[in-house]
């Protein structure tokens, strides 16, 4: 994992230090970004003593909101493992003493807060599954706070926004940074959370809102698994013993190979709360639990059993969030070229244009495209 460059930022008195990409301003002048501005600014205004009282963040992604807020006590939510680390990270690098509780998306909370602050996520669906969270427990205190910039808008916002609470109302712009602000929170009956359904070549699978690719299975995944049947580059891998799937969604991946190589066990992880629950969910309703083991975890290098893996197949992400980012596949590539078994082989199916192959043959001797269309191609590398 790469080290993140720092910089250093006064807030409330205190110096405190953050990753570069977590700040706006200039690396000669950092400060907070406008988004956050507005959030702490927001919060402080809700209460005359904000100090003495409690506050949730949602989808803090680099761990600012919850370092710089300054209730005394503190809950954090996120649906990505990787905001908790950063979020520890941060706490480790200011001192700031006891780290907040941290709450499991996907279950219903005990108790609430009435100040509530949000990063808007890029997923709409994930979006709707944080304000579910906050309703749950909701007060006629309760008050939320969902900060975006303002390229990222959608009326959508609004309508889902709209399903939860009766006063939701917008802050003026902010240098390019908006808030959504949702008070009068309607009363929620807790039921299981609703599924999306797919199916791919006839078999059906599950997923949680909020899981990449929520309404089919993602085409270059499809298009993967398709040549799979038919490719004789794939068709002659040797059967593997231990396979992996990293940033394995909802599991189809895994599940394939699972069933094409019956003595094979699976490691799968994914950096999704709601991603390890939908893998795990169809693995189980395919008969494969005893077979697999689903992980939340941000990279390979957290996993250490087992040891190597005869056959690694992934579609990697290329976003955080609304930003293209290539570094967690390069990254992976390179912990992967580490943990194949001798004579084990990496299969990656990934968009055209973001050519692969440049980067897999700096950790690989042999890197064929044997698969590709308009859209997609598939390496297999060892």
């Amino acid at each position: 994992m790469r080290k993140p460059k720092l910089l250093s930022v006064t807030h409330n008195g205190q110096l405190l230090t953050f990753p570069t990409n977590a700040l706006g301003g200039s690396p000669k002048e950092p400060k907070l970004k406008p988004a956050d501005e507005l959030l702490l600014n927001w919060a402080e205004e809700q209460s005359p003593d904000l100090a003495a009282e409690a506050a949730t963040v949602y989808h803090d992604r680099e761990g600012v909101l919850c370092t710089c807020v300054s209730a005394q006590k503190k809950r954090f939510v996120s649906n990505n493992s990787l905001h908790y680390e950063r979020m520890q990270a941060c706490y480790e690098r200011n001192n700031s003493g006891a780290e907040p509780e941290k709450e499991n998306l996907l279950e219903t909370p005990t108790e609430g807060t009435n100040i509530n602050l949000l990063q808007v996520p890029k997923s709409l669906e994930l979006f709707e599954l944080y304000l579910r969270n906050v309703a749950l427990t909701a007060t006629p205190g309760t008050k939320l706070a969902c900060a975006f910039q303002t390229r990222h808008f959608t009326p959508r916002l609004l309508e889902i926004a709209a399903k939860y609470a009766a006063s939701v109302t917008q802050s003026r712009a902010y240098k390019k940074a908006r808030l959504i602000m949702l008070d009068d929170f309607f009363t929620v009956i807790p039921p299981e959370n609703s599924l999306v359904e797919t199916e791919f070549e006839g078999i059906k699978y599950q997923q949680y809102p909020g899981v990449f690719s929520a309404n089919h299975i993602d085409y270059a995944t499809q298009f993967l698994l398709t040549e799979w049947t038919s490719n004789e580059h794939l068709a002659e891998l040797p059967a593997p013993a231990q396979l992996l799937d990293p940033g394995c969604g909802n599991g189809v991946i895994g599940d394939y190979l699972l069933g094409r190589y019956p003595d094979a066990k699976l490691t799968a992880y994914d950096v999704s709360r709601v991603a390890i629950a939908s893998t795990e969910m169809n693995l189980a309703a395919h008969g494969y639990s005893e077979r697999s083991i689903v992980l939340q975890v941000g990279a390979l290098s957290e996993i250490t059993e087992p040891k190597r893996f005869d056959l690694i197949v992934t579609n990697p992400p290329f976003h955080d969030e609304f930003q293209t980012d290539i570094n967690v596949s390069t990254d992976l590539f390179l912990a992967a070229c580490d943990r194949l078994s001798p004579g084990g082989h990496l299969v990656v199916v990934a968009n055209r244009h973001l050519n692969y192959a440049t980067h897999l043959r700096r950790y690989f001797d042999e890197v064929l495209v044997v698969g590709e269309n308009e859209k997609f191609q598939v390496y297999r590398c060892c």
